[in-house]
């Protein structure tokens, strides 16, 4: 779908047809604006194209949570970890690995979690409604999802780990023995133990569905740009608009949720943020030949496994490094080595692999905020490995803040403030 897009006329510029730009976009258009939405690529051809497919999870901590110092080395000297680094760079990292670790004790974590329950809380109902709008219902399934333990021992500390998510009324489940193989059939033998989750939902297809909220905005008036992002553009202190490389677009305020590269647009305007692009991977496997019916997380192996269309995904790693790494097949065979482990019935025929990069902030937040340097700037990114699921409820919030109304969440701990004096 190809819009002829004006270079003015616009209330709102909207950078990034991720699942948050993409939100934003449409709730800013509910709300009476003319929006154009631009991207140098298709809808949900970033981190939204590659993710595990989790589109509510009630469940989210921090993935720091509860590390050391100790622990946090011991992980990323560890090749079958999740969690990888370029050595070469680490002197770089260092500072920022020890920014995070200041936010991995009990009293912030809570914090975190709590604020991040506050965007995935309500994630669900926005998720239904553009799932109605968009004609995209047969795109999401809700049938839960199951972490795997082989032990009670490993089920019994993962219990307490999510204390803070049972004590804001997230209904978690123990399951074990024909529990657990009804709803995982084919998982191994080894595996006796496990928590389940029966408000996830995942998406079968997560880059069609962000095609069918592109096509849904279009519909309804909006404007689809492909084009890459070369500056914002400012008056003195109020932005005017942006500039493309297909030219400039006058709009009274912008949006930039362009993922891992909006925190160089905010660097240009004067706003630095501690912020890093970890590198994730994914391999689809088609005709599994095993009945899996929702996702799974295996709790020694950390990467998730989702049912999609006619395939099983399998997706994880957090590569500390920059964007100019190459692609590490050791990273898919590491995966595919013990996706076995898990599913013994499963047939491994590769149908392809993905890298891409997620927007991490040492804290574990997203930045939904407007701009101190400019007026009618707005930011919207940070999301790590929350994108999906939160993207919905924070593009209502933002799209609120950006129409002078009140957000239905506190945008207070999301403020780019907190980052004031970052280097």
């Amino acid at each position: 779908m190809v819009n002829d897009p004006t270079p003015t006329g616009y209330d709102c510029v909207v950078v990034g047809a991720g699942i948050a730009g993409l939100c934003a976009a449409l709730d800013l258009q509910r709300r009476g604006a003319r929006v154009l939405l631009v991207d140098e690529g298709e809808p949900g051809s970033g981190a939204s194209f590659g993710n595990a497919g989790i589109v509510v999870n009630t469940n989210l901590r921090p993935v720091f949570a509860g590390l050391t110092p100790l622990t946090l080395f011991g992980m990323l000297r560890n090749p079958a970890s999740p969690l990888n680094v370029f050595w070469h760079r680490f002197p770089q990292m260092a500072p920022w690995f020890l920014r995070m670790l200041r936010h991995a004790g009990a009293g912030e974590v809570a914090r975190i979690t709590a604020a991040l329950g506050s965007l995935a809380g309500p994630g669900a109902i926005h998720y239904r409604r553009l799932l109605e709008e968009a004609g995209a219902a047969n795109l999401v399934q809700a049938k839960g999802n199951v972490a795997l333990m082989r032990s009670a021992d490993e089920l019994d500390a993962q219990w307490e780990r999510m204390e803070p998510i049972r004590a804001a009324g997230v209904t978690l489940e123990k399951v074990s023995g024909a529990d657990l193989r009804a709803l995982v059939p084919a998982v191994a033998d080894s595996y006796t133990h496990g928590l389940f989750s029966p408000a996830f939902q995942h998406a079968l297809d997560p880059q069609a569905l962000l095609f069918r909220f592109r096509d849904l905005l279009v519909r309804r008036g909006g404007t689809w740009m492909q084009a890459r992002l070369r500056s914002v553009v400012a008056d003195g202190g109020r932005v005017t608009g942006v500039m493309t490389d297909r030219g400039p677009i006058q709009a009274d305020m912008v949006l930039l949720a362009a993922g891992t590269a909006t925190a160089r647009f905010a660097a240009a305007n004067g706003e630095k943020v501690p912020h890093q692009s970890v590198g994730g991977y994914h391999v689809m496997l088609r005709r599994p030949g095993v009945v899996l019916d929702r996702p799974l997380l295996p709790m020694d192996f950390r990467f998730a496994v989702t049912p999609m269309r006619d395939a099983i995904r399998l997706a994880g790693i957090y590569e500390f490094g920059g964007e100019d790494r190459a692609f590490r097949r050791d990273r898919i065979d590491n995966m595919l080595a013990h996706i076995g482990k898990v599913l013994p019935g499963l047939r491994v025929d590769v149908a392809g692999t993905w890298r891409g990069f997620r927007s991490y902030l040492p804290d574990g937040l997203p930045v939904l905020s407007a701009s101190r340097a400019r007026d009618n700037l707005y930011y919207m990114f940070g999301f790590s490995s929350s994108g999906m699921i939160n993207g919905p409820a924070a593009g209502c919030a933002i799209a609120a803040l950006m129409s002078g109304q009140r957000p239905e969440v506190d945008l207070s701990p999301f403020s780019i403030a907190r980052f004031r004096g970052a280097r």
